[in-house]
C-alpha cells in the first residue's frame, strides 16, 4: 500500500514538530530543574554563613552563658539540622552540649523512628547520624536493624552511631557488621568501634567464641588492641601468637609490634624461625620495634632468608633503629663473606635510609 506523497509529507511535518516540542520541552525542563538546584544552593550557602555567624554569638559572644540563638523558620528546619550535624564535629564540651540542645529545640527528633525507616538511603543515613552525635539513647534499637541496609554508607553511619553511644550492649551487632565485611575492608573501619573505648577489648575477651571456633573475631581483636595501643591486652596477644592459625599469628605479631612491649621479645623472637614466611615476615618487623639493638644479630639472621619480604622487614628493622642499625647494615654490606642475599638487601636498605637522611 502507498501513501500519497502529500500525505507523507504532512506526516513528516508533524513529526518533526512534535519531536522538536519533545526537545525543547526537555531543555526547558532541564534549564528549570538546574535553576531551581541553584537557588537551592544559593540559599544554603546564605543561610549556612549566617548561621556561622549567629553560631559563633551564640557559643563564644557571651561570658556568662549563651545568647539566644535566632528562631529559624519553618521552611529552613531540615536545612538546620544538617547544618548542627556538620558543624556538632568541630565543638566539643559545653559547645556540644549547646548544639545538642539548639538540636533537641528544633523538635525533629521526633520524627527519627520514621525517618530511620525512610525509603530514601539519604533520610536513614541522616537519621542514624544524628542519634549518633547528639547522644539520642532512646533511638538507638531503631537504629540497629540499619547494620543490614543494603547501603553500605548508611550501615557506617548506623554502626558509628551505635559504638558511640560507648553501650557495649550492643557491640554484638556491631561487631557481627564488620565481620560479615570484606577483610580487606576491616582495618579501614576499626576508627569506628574505637567508639566503644577502652572497654571493648575487656568485652571481646569474654564474649568472643574460641579461636578455634571462630578465628576471624581474634585476628580483628589483635587488629584492635594495636590500633588502641591497649597494653593490657598483651598476655592474650601473647597467647594468640601460639596458635597455629597463621592469620592470627601475623595479626597479634602486628599488635604486639605496636605495643613495643620489650618484655614481650622473649616469645616474639622464636618466630622469626617460624616455617611459614608470612610469620617471619611479622616476626622481623616486630623484632626492632620491641627488642631494639638487642635485636640486631637475629635481624642480621633474617636478612639471608630466601623470601624477599622477610629480608626487606629485616633490614628496614635495621635502618629504623638508628646509628646502631645502619652502622650493622654497613658492616653486612662490606662483609665478602656474607650471604650474597642479606648483602643486596642490606645495600638497598643503606641507600633508602640515606635518600631519607635516616643514618
Amino acid at each position: 500500500m502507498h501513501l500519497p506523497p502529500a500525505l507523507v509529507l504532512q506526516f513528516l511535518i508533524w513529526g518533526t514538530v512534535i519531536l522538536g516540542s519533545l526537545v525543547i520541552g526537555l531543555v526547558v525542563m532541564g534549564t528549570g530543574i538546574q535553576y531551581r538546584r541553584d537557588q537551592q544552593n544559593q540559599h544554603r550557602i546564605a543561610r549556612y554563613q549566617a548561621w556561622e555567624k549567629d553560631l559563633a554569638v551564640h557559643l563564644f559572644g557571651a561570658e556568662v552563658s549563651p545568647r539566644a540563638f535566632p528562631s529559624i523558620p519553618l521552611a529552613d528546619r531540615g536545612l538546620f539540622q544538617k547544618f548542627l550535624t556538620r558543624y556538632h564535629a568541630t565543638l566539643a564540651g559545653q559547645e556540644a552540649e549547646s548544639l545538642r540542645e539548639l538540636y533537641l529545640d528544633l523538635g525533629v527528633s521526633e520524627s527519627l523512628p520514621k525517618r530511620l525507616k525512610s525509603r530514601h538511603a539519604t533520610v536513614r543515613a541522616q537519621a542514624a547520624q544524628e542519634v549518633g552525635i547528639f547522644r539520642l539513647p532512646e533511638h538507638l534499637e531503631a537504629v540497629v536493624p540499619l547494620l543490614n541496609d543494603s547501603v553500605p554508607y548508611v550501615t557506617h553511619l548506623a554502626a558509628q552511631a551505635l559504638t558511640l553511644s560507648q553501650n557495649l550492649r550492643f557491640a554484638r551487632p556491631v561487631l557481627d557488621w564488620v565481620l560479615r565485611e570484606e577483610r580487606y575492608q576491616r582495618e579501614r573501619i576499626l576508627r569506628v568501634l574505637e567508639g566503644f573505648g577502652p572497654e571493648l577489648l575487656p568485652w571481646m575477651e569474654e564474649h568472643l567464641e574460641p579461636a578455634e571456633v571462630a578465628p576471624e573475631g581474634w585476628i580483628l581483636f589483635a587488629l584492635l588492641a594495636g590500633s588502641h595501643r591497649h597494653p593490657e591486652s598483651s598476655a592474650r596477644l601473647l597467647t594468640l601468637i601460639e596458635m597455629p592459625n597463621l592469620e592470627i599469628q601475623a595479626a597479634a605479631l602486628k599488635a604486639l609490634a605496636a605495643l613495643a612491649d620489650p618484655l614481650t621479645y622473649p616469645r616474639v623472637q622464636p618466630l622469626a624461625r617460624h616455617e611459614a614466611w608470612l610469620i617471619r615476615a611479622q616476626a622481623a618487623k616486630a623484632l626492632g620495634l620491641i627488642g631494639g639493638p638487642d635485636a640486631i644479630p637475629a635481624l642480621i639472621e633474617l636478612t639471608s632468608d630466601p623470601v624477599y619480604e622477610v629480608r626487606r622487614n629485616a633490614a628496614q628493622g635495621m635502618a629504623d633503629l638508628g646509628h646502631a642499625g645502619t652502622s650493622a647494615l654497613t658492616w653486612l654490606a662490606e662483609d665478602p663473606s656474607a650471604d650474597r642475599f642479606a648483602r643486596d638487601i642490606a645495600r638497598e636498605r643503606l641507600e633508602w635510609a640515606d635518600e631519607r637522611g635516616h643514618q
